[in-house]
Protein backbone atom coordinates (compact mmCIF):
# COMPACT_ATOMS: atom_id res chain seq x y z
CA UNK A 1 0.00 0.00 0.00
CA UNK A 2 1.26 3.45 -0.91
CA UNK A 3 0.87 5.54 2.20
CA UNK A 4 1.41 9.01 0.75
CA UNK A 5 -1.54 10.47 -1.17
CA UNK A 6 -0.70 13.73 -2.96
CA UNK A 7 -4.02 15.40 -2.14
CA UNK A 8 -4.24 18.69 -0.26
CA UNK A 9 -6.67 18.97 2.68
CA UNK A 10 -9.70 21.30 2.69
CA UNK A 11 -8.89 25.01 2.62
CA UNK A 12 -9.94 25.37 6.26
CA UNK A 13 -6.92 23.22 7.23
CA UNK A 14 -4.39 25.01 5.06
CA UNK A 15 -4.38 28.55 6.39
CA UNK A 16 -3.70 30.68 9.42
CA UNK A 17 -3.92 30.42 12.46
CA UNK A 18 -1.72 27.40 12.93
CA UNK A 19 0.67 26.42 15.73
CA UNK A 20 3.72 24.91 14.02
CA UNK A 21 5.99 23.10 16.48
CA UNK A 22 9.26 21.37 15.51
CA UNK A 23 10.19 18.88 18.23
CA UNK A 24 13.45 17.03 18.79
CA UNK A 25 13.62 13.87 20.89
CA UNK A 26 16.02 14.74 23.70
CA UNK A 27 16.89 12.84 26.87
CA UNK A 28 18.17 15.07 29.69
CA UNK A 29 19.70 13.35 32.73
CA UNK A 30 20.63 15.46 35.74
CA UNK A 31 23.29 14.06 38.06
CA UNK A 32 23.43 14.49 41.82
CA UNK A 33 25.92 17.32 41.36
CA UNK A 34 23.47 19.23 39.17
CA UNK A 35 25.36 18.63 35.93
CA UNK A 36 23.32 17.56 32.91
CA UNK A 37 23.94 14.85 30.34
CA UNK A 38 22.20 15.38 26.99
CA UNK A 39 21.34 12.80 24.37
CA UNK A 40 19.58 13.94 21.22
CA UNK A 41 17.94 10.94 19.55
CA UNK A 42 16.81 12.65 16.34
CA UNK A 43 19.06 14.56 13.99
CA UNK A 44 16.02 16.31 12.54
CA UNK A 45 12.89 17.44 14.41
CA UNK A 46 9.39 16.18 13.72
CA UNK A 47 6.72 18.82 13.23
CA UNK A 48 3.34 18.92 14.94
CA UNK A 49 0.63 21.26 13.68
CA UNK A 50 -2.30 22.39 15.81
CA UNK A 51 -5.19 24.11 14.02
CA UNK A 52 -7.27 25.93 16.66
CA UNK A 53 -10.98 26.02 15.87
CA UNK A 54 -10.41 24.75 12.32
CA UNK A 55 -13.95 23.38 12.18
CA UNK A 56 -16.35 26.32 12.52
CA UNK A 57 -19.41 25.45 10.43
CA UNK A 58 -21.19 22.45 8.91
CA UNK A 59 -19.66 22.82 5.44
CA UNK A 60 -16.20 22.75 6.96
CA UNK A 61 -17.15 19.78 9.13
CA UNK A 62 -18.23 17.83 6.04
CA UNK A 63 -15.03 18.72 4.15
CA UNK A 64 -12.86 17.55 7.06
CA UNK A 65 -14.95 14.39 7.43
CA UNK A 66 -14.53 13.58 3.73
CA UNK A 67 -10.76 14.07 3.97
CA UNK A 68 -10.67 11.87 7.09
CA UNK A 69 -12.52 9.07 5.34
CA UNK A 70 -10.50 9.26 2.12
CA UNK A 71 -7.26 9.18 4.09
CA UNK A 72 -8.56 6.33 6.28
CA UNK A 73 -7.89 8.39 9.39
CA UNK A 74 -4.17 8.30 10.23
CA UNK A 75 -3.40 5.53 7.71
CA UNK A 76 -2.51 7.73 4.75
CA UNK A 77 -0.26 10.77 4.77
CA UNK A 78 -0.75 13.85 2.61
CA UNK A 79 0.78 17.28 1.86
CA UNK A 80 0.26 20.22 4.19
CA UNK A 81 1.47 23.80 3.77
CA UNK A 82 3.03 25.08 7.01
CA UNK A 83 1.81 28.71 6.99
CA UNK A 84 4.90 29.79 8.96
CA UNK A 85 7.59 28.07 6.86
CA UNK A 86 7.06 26.88 3.29
CA UNK A 87 9.67 28.59 1.13
CA UNK A 88 13.40 28.68 0.46
CA UNK A 89 13.59 32.15 2.01
CA UNK A 90 11.88 34.04 4.82
CA UNK A 91 8.16 34.72 4.51
CA UNK A 92 7.03 38.38 4.50
CA UNK A 93 4.09 37.33 6.72
CA UNK A 94 2.36 34.10 7.82
CA UNK A 95 0.81 32.24 4.90
CA UNK A 96 2.24 34.76 2.41
CA UNK A 97 4.62 33.41 -0.22
CA UNK A 98 7.85 35.32 -0.89
CA UNK A 99 9.38 35.70 -4.33
CA UNK A 100 11.85 32.82 -4.44
CA UNK A 101 15.01 33.03 -6.55
CA UNK A 102 17.40 30.54 -8.12
CA UNK A 103 20.09 31.62 -5.62
CA UNK A 104 18.21 31.08 -2.35
CA UNK A 105 19.76 27.82 -1.11
CA UNK A 106 23.00 25.99 -1.97
CA UNK A 107 22.20 22.30 -2.40
CA UNK A 108 25.55 20.98 -3.59
CA UNK A 109 28.72 21.32 -5.62
CA UNK A 110 29.26 19.43 -8.85
CA UNK A 111 31.95 16.74 -9.05
CA UNK A 112 31.46 15.64 -12.65
CA UNK A 113 29.71 12.41 -11.60
CA UNK A 114 26.81 13.22 -9.25
CA UNK A 115 23.47 13.90 -10.95
CA UNK A 116 21.08 13.87 -7.93
CA UNK A 117 21.15 16.75 -5.46
CA UNK A 118 18.89 16.75 -2.41
CA UNK A 119 16.89 19.92 -1.90
CA UNK A 120 17.71 21.44 1.48
CA UNK A 121 17.09 24.59 3.47
CA UNK A 122 19.70 26.01 5.85
CA UNK A 123 18.70 28.04 8.91
CA UNK A 124 21.33 30.41 10.34
CA UNK A 125 21.82 31.99 13.75
CA UNK A 126 25.16 33.74 14.17
CA UNK A 127 27.89 31.22 13.37
CA UNK A 128 25.57 28.24 13.92
CA UNK A 129 23.43 26.55 11.29
CA UNK A 130 20.90 23.77 10.83
CA UNK A 131 20.19 22.13 7.46
CA UNK A 132 16.77 20.64 6.82
CA UNK A 133 15.97 18.11 4.10
CA UNK A 134 13.01 19.19 1.98
CA UNK A 135 11.01 16.06 1.15
CA UNK A 136 8.05 17.57 -0.72
CA UNK A 137 9.04 20.47 -2.98
CA UNK A 138 6.38 22.03 -5.18
CA UNK A 139 7.79 21.05 -8.54
CA UNK A 140 6.44 24.00 -10.51
CA UNK A 141 8.07 26.47 -8.09
CA UNK A 142 11.64 25.13 -8.24
CA UNK A 143 14.25 27.44 -9.80
CA UNK A 144 17.77 26.07 -10.34
CA UNK A 145 21.14 27.71 -11.00
CA UNK A 146 24.69 26.55 -11.63
CA UNK A 147 27.44 28.99 -10.65
CA UNK A 148 24.81 31.72 -10.54
CA UNK A 149 23.49 31.05 -14.06
CA UNK A 150 19.89 29.91 -14.48
CA UNK A 151 19.38 26.28 -15.50
CA UNK A 152 16.06 25.98 -17.34
CA UNK A 153 16.32 22.51 -18.89
CA UNK A 154 18.21 19.25 -18.58
CA UNK A 155 16.91 18.39 -15.12
CA UNK A 156 13.83 17.08 -13.33
CA UNK A 157 12.53 17.60 -9.79
CA UNK A 158 11.40 14.62 -7.72
CA UNK A 159 8.26 15.63 -5.82
CA UNK A 160 8.49 12.73 -3.35
CA UNK A 161 11.93 12.68 -1.80
CA UNK A 162 12.99 16.17 -2.83
CA UNK A 163 15.80 15.89 -5.37
CA UNK A 164 16.97 17.89 -8.37
CA UNK A 165 18.13 15.32 -10.92
CA UNK A 166 20.30 16.45 -13.82
CA UNK A 167 20.41 14.62 -17.15
CA UNK A 168 24.17 15.23 -17.21
CA UNK A 169 26.28 15.60 -14.08
CA UNK A 170 27.34 19.23 -13.40
CA UNK A 171 31.05 19.88 -13.91
CA UNK A 172 33.37 19.73 -10.91
CA UNK A 173 33.26 22.89 -8.82
CA UNK A 174 29.90 24.11 -10.10
CA UNK A 175 27.84 25.47 -7.20
CA UNK A 176 24.24 24.29 -7.45
CA UNK A 177 21.58 26.49 -5.90
CA UNK A 178 17.80 26.60 -6.01
CA UNK A 179 14.71 28.36 -4.76
CA UNK A 180 11.35 26.71 -4.12
CA UNK A 181 8.13 26.38 -2.19
CA UNK A 182 7.49 23.17 -0.26
CA UNK A 183 4.97 21.10 1.68
CA UNK A 184 5.27 18.83 4.72
CA UNK A 185 4.00 15.24 4.71
CA UNK A 186 1.50 14.83 7.56
CA UNK A 187 -1.18 12.52 8.96
CA UNK A 188 -4.09 12.83 11.35
CA UNK A 189 -3.06 12.32 14.97
CA UNK A 190 -4.73 8.95 15.64
CA UNK A 191 -7.93 6.93 15.22
CA UNK A 192 -9.71 8.99 17.89
CA UNK A 193 -8.93 12.37 16.30
CA UNK A 194 -12.16 12.72 14.35
CA UNK A 195 -14.28 11.52 17.28
CA UNK A 196 -12.77 14.29 19.38
CA UNK A 197 -13.51 16.85 16.67
CA UNK A 198 -17.12 15.66 16.43
CA UNK A 199 -17.62 15.94 20.18
CA UNK A 200 -16.06 19.40 20.40
CA UNK A 201 -18.02 20.68 17.42
CA UNK A 202 -21.29 19.30 18.82
CA UNK A 203 -20.74 21.01 22.18
CA UNK A 204 -19.24 24.37 21.22
CA UNK A 205 -19.60 24.72 17.45
CA UNK A 206 -15.80 24.70 17.11
CA UNK A 207 -13.17 21.95 16.94
CA UNK A 208 -9.37 21.78 16.90
CA UNK A 209 -7.37 19.50 14.61
CA UNK A 210 -3.86 18.12 15.25
CA UNK A 211 -1.55 16.85 12.54
CA UNK A 212 1.80 15.05 12.79
CA UNK A 213 4.67 15.05 10.33
CA UNK A 214 5.50 11.75 8.65
CA UNK A 215 9.18 11.38 7.84
CA UNK A 216 9.80 9.39 4.64
CA UNK A 217 11.82 6.22 5.15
Amino acid sequence: MTRFVDQYPPDCMAGYPCISSPRFSTVIVQTSSGDESIEQKWQHPMYRFSLPDAVRDHATFEAVRDHWLVMRGPVHSWPFRDPLDFASRALPAPNQAPVVTMLDQQIGVGDGATTRFRITKTYLRGSQSYTRNIHLPIVSSVLVSSNGVAVTSGFTVEREGGYVVFDVAPLAGRVIRCGYLFDVEVRFEDDESFEGAVQSYAVSGFADISLFEVRPC
